[in-house]
């Protein structure tokens, strides 16, 4: 039988939201030796990793008795700074988040026949999601942290390969993002930077919903 669909626990939740208000306020401690705000612009190169979605809606019919439960892959950003609200900087952009996972998993015995030990099959997922992003960044240009949320798409493509080969996608669905993140400059253009972000998937027409916590980190550009 297949995993149910992946859910965020209430407590990862709460850790997320604890580490990374953290993150604000060490951030904003530091910014008082400096007056100029976060920005003007970002551009963001990160890995990612993320649990993908196990419902069995989300695949074809298939012989494997386990579907794939974490990908990994590439999360594409853009964000421009502009206008203070109080302590914070007010900014705009979108992320695009591309995760991947396989896995080669026993085929279950059908009813009246041995299960072949060496057979297998080949399970495979794609995930994509647009996140656009409204967010409340505090530091300096020299580092910054933020919190930020939006309200975006995504797609989720699955694929069965040697026995019983079949394919589904889900079609677009919308997906609300939240989370959190930092960018810390090593030079005056190139920044090390994170990004904990919650993706809650909306049901499509034959999926459920369901929510990721995608983790990443890299480099950004200004």
């Amino acid at each position: 039988m297949l995993r149910a669909a992946a859910r965020v626990p209430r407590s990862l939740l709460r850790s997320l939201g604890g580490t990374v208000v953290a993150v604000v306020i060490a951030t904003a401690q530091a910014a008082a030796q400096t007056t100029m705000p976060p920005g003007p612009w970002a551009l963001d190169v990160r890995g990612v990793t993320s649990p993908v979605p196990t419902d069995a809606a989300f695949y074809p019919p298939l012989a494997a008795t386990s579907v794939p439960s974490r990908g990994f892959g590439a999360d594409f950003g853009a964000h421009v700074y502009l206008w203070n609200v109080k302590l914070a900087r007010i900014g705009v952009g979108a992320n695009v988040v591309v995760v991947r996972s396989a896995v080669r998993a026993p085929v279950s015995a059908t009813e009246g026949e041995t299960s072949d030990a060496a057979a297998t099959q080949r399970v495979s997922l794609n995930m994509r999601m647009l996140a656009p992003q409204v967010s409340a960044n505090f530091g300096t240009r020299d580092g910054w942290s933020y919190l930020s949320a939006g309200v975006g798409i995504a797609s989720v493509a699955t694929e069965a390969a040697d026995v019983m080969p079949g394919e589904n996608e889900s079609g677009r669905l919308r997906v609300v993002n939240f989370g959190g993140g930092a960018r810390w400059f090593i030079t005056e253009r190139l920044a090390f930077g994170f990004d904990v972000r919650a993706h809650r998937l909306a049901a499509g027409s034959g999926s459920p919903k369901t929510s990721v916590l995608a983790v990443g980190a890299g480099l950004s550009i200004r």
